[in-house]
């Protein structure tokens, strides 16, 4: 692939420091979902008051509450890989290279997601190939 594809050393540069940044975000919110997730588990197990018995409403929305955040920090989870992949892409110098035509990928589509392996003809091909 031609070197005047890939993106300058200022502009990975510039790239890893909003995914770093965005790890960090991604992070702190997974972290928050663990502890509230953790802490209602715990609350469950000890019960809020030894004379008080939860109605079986309360305990199916704690429940879905536990269920939806585990089901959030799972999804973030992945998120993290997606960074930490694009990470490894600019350290490689690959990012910013559509790993399906090799192409350069726009930098408004780069912007806009900043974990894209794909242009959007490649993103497209890859659909059309039921991949």
């Amino acid at each position: 692939m031609p070197e005047f594809e890939r993106l300058s050393d200022e502009e990975l540069l510039k790239f890893k420091k909003l995914l770093l940044e965005e790890k960090q975000k991604v992070m702190e919110t997974r972290s928050n979902l663990l502890q509230q997730t953790i802490g209602q588990a715990v609350f469950d197990s000890i019960g809020e008051d030894a004379h008080y018995t939860m109605h079986l409403g309360d305990l199916a929305s704690a429940t879905y509450d536990r269920e939806f955040n585990m089901s959030l920090s799972e999804r973030q989870s992945k998120y993290l890989e997606q960074i930490d992949d694009a990470l490894q892409r600019i350290a490689d110098k690959t990012y910013g290279v559509c790993q399906v035509t090799g192409n350069r990928i726009p930098m408004e589509r780069l912007e806009a997601v900043l974990t894209t392996k794909y242009s959007v003809e490649g993103k497209e091909k890859l659909k059309r190939e039921g991949n």
